[in-house]
């Protein structure tokens, strides 16, 4: 297993649906590419070697055991409003919050939850279009590994996990914190070598 993988379990530990619960009314490929197209967007960053960019007025929630459409009802969301869905991972359309164009895209860039379920940011790759879900953690690439702790208490974050091995940390931003706000601080603390957002874009699925 990677580190890669290893985090993706860590962060969204949720069961990848049977192909028999498939999307009952999601957009179509060109209306979601228009949508995309439309929206607010954050600045370009990298993850590896893909570029993203935040989508504003888009989420994702983890689907579990029920449909989609189930799922959005449960958060008070209308079907029409389901955009695709990936994996264990559902992408709606959601009114973005705040006033102000700066503001909105903030909460856009959070993992927030809705009725107790998180909800996590979409980006889309500038490239191919595909869209991905930010998970809230960042990979950090330590200077020293000891700095794993004291990094994370200056920044307001959490450790999920520490590969003392490599050198790498994982750190949670919080709930209601711009993700990539935050990696972008961490990114010029001299305690991190390298700082990437984790992106969501594959699912392993069940044979």
């Amino acid at each position: 297993m990677t580190i890669r993988h290893h985090i993706a379990a860590l962060v969204l530990s949720v069961l990848v649906p049977s192909a028999a619960m498939a999307q009952s009314s999601a957009t179509s490929s060109s209306t979601r590419a228009r949508i995309v197209a439309d929206a607010q967007k954050g600045s370009p960053f990298q993850v590896g070697r893909q570029t993203y960019r935040v989508v504003v007025g888009l989420r994702a929630t983890a689907r579990g055991d029920a449909s989609a459409d189930a799922r959005l009802a449960a958060l008070g969301i209308p079907p029409g409003d389901l955009v695709e869905t990936k994996g264990p991972l559902v992408f709606f359309r959601q009114a973005p919050a705040g006033t102000t164009a700066p503001t909105r895209l903030a909460a856009a860039s959070a993992v927030a939850p809705v009725d107790g379920a998180p909800t996590f940011p979409v980006v889309v790759n500038t490239v191919s279009g595909q869209l991905g879900a930010l998970s809230g953690t960042l990979t950090v690439k330590l200077a020293k590994v000891s700095d794993a702790g004291a990094l994370a208490r200056d920044h307001g974050l959490t450790i999920e996990y520490v590969a003392e091995g490599i050198g790498w940390a994982f750190l949670r931003v919080p709930d209601g914190g711009d993700v990539i706000a935050a990696a972008a601080k961490v990114a010029r603390d001299p305690r991190a070598k390298a700082v990437e957002p984790e992106v969501r874009t594959h699912f392993a699925v069940p044979r």
